[in-house]
């Protein structure tokens, strides 16, 4: 299974929606996608203004039967299941909680 369209595109306006435009050009949020998850990432320019833009992955997405879950990546970047946090039908639902600051993720 892929991810839909429409999912996909509440995960690009999302991105979009977390940095603010005056520190784009130093950071900003991004995805990835594999099969039926969607990892979420934030990139960040070289801080001394050599080199590419770096990747941390910090949360992924993933459909699982009918509903989505969230998963957090530990310092190996093996990834656990946030049990805490119900499945949801609606990946917006997990999106307003990895945005929330009291969610524990960056």
């Amino acid at each position: 299974m892929t991810v839909s369209q429409p999912d996909l595109d509440r995960v690009a306006a999302w991105c979009e929606q977390q940095v603010p435009v005056r520190v784009r050009d130093q950071v900003a949020f991004g995805y990835t996608t594999r099969g039926a998850s969607i990892t979420l990432l934030e990139r960040r320019a070289p801080w001394d203004g050599v080199g590419g833009w770096t990747a941390r992955p910090f949360a992924q997405l993933r459909h699982v039967g009918s509903a989505w879950r969230l998963y957090w990546p530990d310092r190996n970047t093996r990834w656990h299941l946030r049990e805490e946090f119900p499945a949801a039908r609606d990946i917006q639902t997990l999106l307003d909680i990895v945005a929330d600051p009291r969610s524990g993720f960056e």
